[in-house]
C-alpha cells in the first residue's frame, strides 16, 4: 500500500512538473515570436550641389539624400505609412535651426531581416548660402508609422519618430563616411508647430 501511495505521488509530482515545464516553454516560445525590434534608419550619403566650392554656384538648389531602413527582424516584416522627412539648418551653429526642405516618401512593405534605400533629390529653400558657405550642420527628423507582420496578422501602428544631425563640408558631401543614425527623441515639426515626439 505505501508503495503504491509512493509511486502515485511520484507520478502526479511527474506530470505537474512536465506541465508547468511545458507551459514555461511555450510561454518563451511565444514571447519571442511575438517581440518585435524597430527597424534601424540611417542616412548613407549626402550631397548639396550649392556647397560645393568647386562648381561656384547656388544655383541649383537641391539636396541629394541617401536613407537606408534595415528590418533586423528575422520573421516579421514591417509595413511602412509614408514617411515625413524635414531637413533643418543649424544657423550660425548656435543652435537656432531653420527648416529647409519638407517632403514625404511612400509607404512600403519590407520583408523579414530585409534592406532597403530610399534615394531621392528634394528641392531646398531658405538656406542662407553665405553662412553655410564653408559647410554645415543640418538635421534630418523622420516620421511615420509602422506595423509588423507576424505570420498572417499585423500589429497595430506603433508612431515612429527619429532623426539626427549631420555635417557637411565645402563640397556638399556628408563629412561621416559612415552612415548616420537616425534615433529616438527627434523633434516632431507638424503644421508650423514643434512637438516633442519621443518613442
Amino acid at each position: 500500500m505505501s508503495d503504491y501511495n509512493n509511486s502515485s505521488g511520484t507520478g502526479c509530482f511527474r506530470c505537474c512538473f512536465s506541465f508547468t515545464l511545458t507551459l514555461g516553454l511555450t510561454s518563451l516560445f511565444m514571447w519571442l515570436s511575438l517581440r518585435t525590434s524597430n527597424p534601424i534608419l540611417s542616412i548613407q550619403d549626402v550631397y548639396i550641389p550649392a556647397l560645393n566650392k568647386t562648381l561656384n554656384s547656388t544655383s541649383y538648389q537641391q539636396i541629394y539624400l541617401d536613407l537606408k531602413l534595415d528590418n533586423t527582424n528575422k520573421d516579421k516584416g514591417v509595413h511602412y505609412d509614408p514617411l515625413n522627412i524635414t531637413l533643418q539648418y543649424y544657423l550660425n551653429n548656435n543652435g537656432t535651426r531653420i527648416t529647409v526642405s519638407n517632403y514625404t516618401l511612400g509607404g512600403f512593405y519590407q520583408g523579414h531581416n530585409k534592406k532597403a534605400r530610399r534615394k531621392n533629390w528634394t528641392e531646398m529653400y531658405g538656406v542662407p548660402w553665405e553662412d553655410a558657405a564653408n559647410g554645415g550642420v543640418f538635421r534630418v527628423d523622420l516620421t511615420t508609422a509602422i506595423r509588423f507582420k507576424i505570420v498572417f496578422w499585423k500589429t497595430k501602428r506603433k508612431r515612429l519618430v527619429v532623426g539626427a544631425d549631420f555635417e557637411v563640408n565645402d563640397v556638399g558631401k556628408k563629412k561621416q563616411y559612415k552612415g548616420t543614425r537616425l534615433k529616438s527623441g527627434a523633434t516632431e515639426v507638424v503644421s508650423g508647430r514643434v512637438v516633442i515626439g519621443w518613442f
